[in-house]
């Protein structure tokens, strides 16, 4: 089905969600088997999957939506002895993309960064991250996860994928979720320079108004789209505890 069809046809319903390793993995699937608002999602971006019992996060996940459920998962690294990767989950009467690529995004000491904060990056182990592509000729889609430390290290991981973008033909709909960890209040500067590079790619961020996204209380993650024009759209958390983030959904 072409997605552009779809779109005039009915609502699409995306999510992201960073499942924190599946260290509550049982509470996870609970949630999506029993809250009304994952009934409905036909784009399933998961960060920090991993492997439990021998099966992917991403499989018991697809199996807990029900039947009509594909999925895809990439390992990043290994952390603290678990697997730890990037995960998407796709309706497969919606979405039916070429097999999904991996991104490798930028690593600390590829971006130009001021001393400070070269310092704190030399000071702490490297952290593999990826955003993982999937596309038709009418979608493509990125779910990705940013490392923790480094502001101009993070912005340039988020370049990658907005490179990576522009590499690539034309599609009508473009989707970019996944968690960013922008930690601090929406106004930092993170957040704006975050802001200003999506705009000047033409991302429109759907999950601008939302402004809790973590336990702590601060914005870790956004969904962006890419399109002609910005159809109507709708975002929000659903407060669960089955992570230390929140799951983050949009209907267009």
């Amino acid at each position: 089905m072409a997605f552009v069809h779809c779109l005039h046809a009915e609502q699409v319903r995306i999510c992201t969600w960073n499942i924190q390793l599946g260290l509550r993995l049982d509470a996870v699937l609970d949630t999506v088997r029993k809250h009304h608002d994952f009934r409905s999602v036909d784009l399933f971006g998961i960060q920090e999957a991993s492997v439990h019992g021998g099966r992917q996060d991403a499989a018991a996940i697809a199996a807990a939506m029900g039947e009509g459920y594909e999925h895809f998962q990439a390992t990043a690294q290994l952390y603290r002895g678990h697997e730890q990767g990037n995960a998407l989950v796709w309706r497969r009467d919606l979405f039916r993309p070429a097999p999904p690529e991996i991104v490798v995004l930028s690593s600390p000491g590829e971006a130009a960064t001021r001393r400070a904060e070269r310092t704190l990056l030399r000071a702490i182990q490297p952290q593999r991250r990826i955003a993982i592509l999937a596309e038709t000729p009418e979608m493509r889609v990125y779910v990705m996860h940013l490392d923790v430390i480094g502001f101009t290290h993070k912005l340039q991981q988020l370049r990658t994928v907005i490179d990576d973008m522009a590499a690539r033909p034309a599609v009508p709909l473009t989707i970019v979720a996944g968690d960013l960890n922008t930690f601090g209040p929406p106004r930092l500067q993170l957040w704006r320079r975050m802001r200003a590079a999506a705009h000047e790619a033409g991302l429109v961020e759907l999950t601008r108004g939302i402004r809790r996204t973590h336990w702590t209380a601060q914005k870790l993650d956004a969904i962006y789209i890419h399109a002609a024009s910005t159809p109507p759209h709708h975002a929000w958390t659903l407060n669960v505890r089955a992570s230390d983030h929140l799951p983050v959904f949009a209907d267009i």
